[in-house]
């Protein structure tokens, strides 16, 4: 198993600047610079309702799956969002415009003073903002339990165009759902014979992907999406999607005889949860570029996530050629005016290195992992040097 190799000056000079985040993906012909767009760390002790709407904006009823996502089943404990799940077995009042009176008389099912009979509440962070092309990124814990269906997604504005990063099942704790949705069935693509098939699948992985901290991410774009998990690229796909979209993170219920099934058994434990360490989502634009916020005290430091073997490639979705030159992410996160936090997700050893000195300065590790950069009255020329396999990227943090 490979390990960053880290080099960390610590500068006991002052910082004049704010740092910004950064973040870089290496690959084998190139390097992307992505600038932080949009995230929560889920620092505070509510949900931003500035960011997100805690539900699905037509109200989350499932009539014909007897399920309600509600935002009493979300919460913030620790910097971690809980997206929670339990069974509810009893009726429960409702706001009448969530009700799909349509489908509310083809189940036959009567709404005494909008009250529902309901197996199930359910949980799900839907942004308000919406995007078109970036990279998602989502560290999450994903639970175990049979029916258990936690995903992060994105939904377009046609109600067509859907990006599935990541869609799980507890009773598959090695398994990934990833997949895409277009109108007029183009996200049917040829087989080696020419055959069409639907472009998606489950890819196993090991060691195990449930109850462990991981990286799911994606990037999107013009005519690609690219899938990872902890920095291994898992599928792409050759085309691209007309609508901007909205972000979503959610805990579903799967049901016996409907998509994803089955449904929960005896062993299964409830309430279960979804716990998300954060959402970020990164643009090469630099115009888009905004501050990244957070709560010191309950920001999770995490330098380096260990690359997932891939135990099922699935032919139609993983293009040896294409995905061969993904090496990995190293991303620059501020925790304060002076000290950056490094993350490192991918298949491929790195190194920190630094410029602008005038005097040789003593190298030495900061944080319990070794994964701060202190940046304390540093010269405004300094910058930080990134190697990764064959390629190397440098930038000024202070300019």
């Amino acid at each position: 198993m490979k390990h960053p190799i880290l080099f960390f000056l610590l500068i006991t000079f002052g910082l004049s600047a704010q740092l910004k985040p950064i973040l870089f993906q290496f690959k084998t012909d190139t390097v992307l610079t992505w600038h932080y767009q949009f995230g929560d760390e889920f620092s505070n002790k509510n949900i931003d309702q500035e960011k997100w709407i805690p539900r699905y904006p037509w109200g989350g009823l499932l009539l014909d799956q007897s399920q309600w996502s509600t935002p009493a089943m979300i919460h913030v404990q620790n910097g971690w969002l809980q997206l929670t799940t339990d069974r509810y077995g009893k009726k429960a009042k409702v706001e009448n415009w969530m009700i799909n009176q349509e489908q509310a008389r083809e189940l036959q099912i009567d709404f005494k003073n909008d009250s529902v009979y309901l197996d199930y509440l359910t949980s799900c962070l839907w942004s308000k903002d919406t995007f078109r092309y970036g990279y998602f990124e989502c560290r999450a814990i994903v639970p175990d339990g049979q029916g258990l269906w936690p995903a992060f997604w994105l939904y377009g504005q046609n109600q067509k165009d859907e990006i599935d990063f990541m869609e799980m099942k507890g009773e598959r704790p090695n398994d990934i759902h990833i997949d895409i949705h277009l109108p007029q069935r183009k996200d049917y693509v040829k087989n080696k014979l020419g055959i069409k098939k639907d472009w998606g699948g489950w890819v196993g992985m090991s060691p195990k992907l449930t109850g462990d901290t991981l990286i799911f991410s994606g990037v999107w774009l013009p005519n690609s999406l690219t899938y990872f998990v902890n920095g291994t690229p898992v599928s792409f796909f050759n085309g691209d999607f007309q609508t901007s979209m909205n972000l979503i993170v959610n805990l579903a219920v799967a049901r016996d005889g409907y998509a994803f099934n089955p449904g929960p058994n005896d062993q299964t434990q409830f309430p279960a949860s979804f716990q998300v360490d954060y959402v970020r989502v990164w643009s090469l634009d630099p115009r888009k570029s905004t501050r990244f916020e957070t709560n010191k005290e309950q920001f999770t430091v995490g330098s380096s996530f260990k690359p997932r073997a891939i135990e099922n490639k699935v032919g139609l979705i993983y293009p040896k050629k294409e995905l061969s030159k993904e090496k990995g992410f190293v991303s620059f996160i501020p925790i304060g005016a002076n000290q950056y936090a490094i993350q490192y997700n991918g298949n491929e050893d790195f190194k920190i290195s630094f410029n602008g000195e005038e005097k040789q300065i003593e190298n030495r590790i900061k944080g319990k992992n070794g994964n701060i950069i202190d940046l304390q009255n540093a010269p405004q020329n300094l910058s930080i040097i990134i190697t990764c396999g064959n390629q190397k990227v440098e930038f000024y943090p202070l300019k």
